[in-house]
């Protein structure tokens, strides 16, 4: 009986100093470290929708030289194609949304967030709107600008968009890295 109670008072001073540390680490890392984290954990590149339309058939124009090196994953030698012209007035969500993403691969987070938002207020199709919106939510957060990135994330859940598990897992992460206790809560609570 008294070796059981002192594997239960070992094992709960190992919880309580196993959980202490879980929070102080939690409460020292900086959040904007870890918002980046959870970014680079999430970034994936976004499938070419605009050149591969089987209705697009200008295959030598600058529009498509850029769609070819963003495909190669050459990220600023597209930005520079991407900025020497000028998209037709249905295409500019979808270059708002490539040009978006360039930026935010070549770090320049505050012109990507820009180009993003613009693509979302500018998308015609509910698929283009969320896509856009999952971006826009990613450059949030890899700039650390944790309260929009929620509220984006948020808005895919509400609408019920492909990226709802992943907005809720990353919502989740947020709540984490914020605040150990309270993401250790979310985990129950789900």
């Amino acid at each position: 009986m008294k070796s059981l109670i002192k594997t239960i008072l070992a094992l709960t001073i190992l919880f309580f100093l196993f959980f202490c540390g879980w929070f102080i680490n939690g409460k020292l890392r900086a959040p904007e470290e870890s918002l980046r984290t959870i970014y680079s954990n999430n970034i994936k590149p976004c499938m070419n929708y605009w050149t591969t339309d089987p209705n697009f058939t200008d295959t030598n124009s600058l529009q498509a030289m850029a769609m070819r090196l963003y495909d190669q994953g050459e990220y600023v030698l597209a930005l520079e194609a991407f900025q020497r012209f000028e998209p037709a007035k249905e295409d500019e969500a979808l270059y708002n949304l490539y040009i978006g993403i360039c930026y935010l691969k070549a770090d320049f987070d505050n012109l990507a967030i820009t180009h993003l938002l613009e693509a979302v207020n500018l998308a015609t199709s509910y698929d283009k709107i969320q896509l856009s919106r999952w971006y826009l939510s990613l450059a949030y957060l890899k700039a650390g600008i944790e309260k929009e990135a929620i509220q984006n994330l948020e808005e895919i859940v509400e609408v019920n968009a492909p990226q709802k598990s992943q907005a809720k897992v990353i919502i989740s992460e947020i709540a984490y890295s914020g605040n150990p206790i309270k993401g250790f809560m979310m985990v129950f609570a789900d």
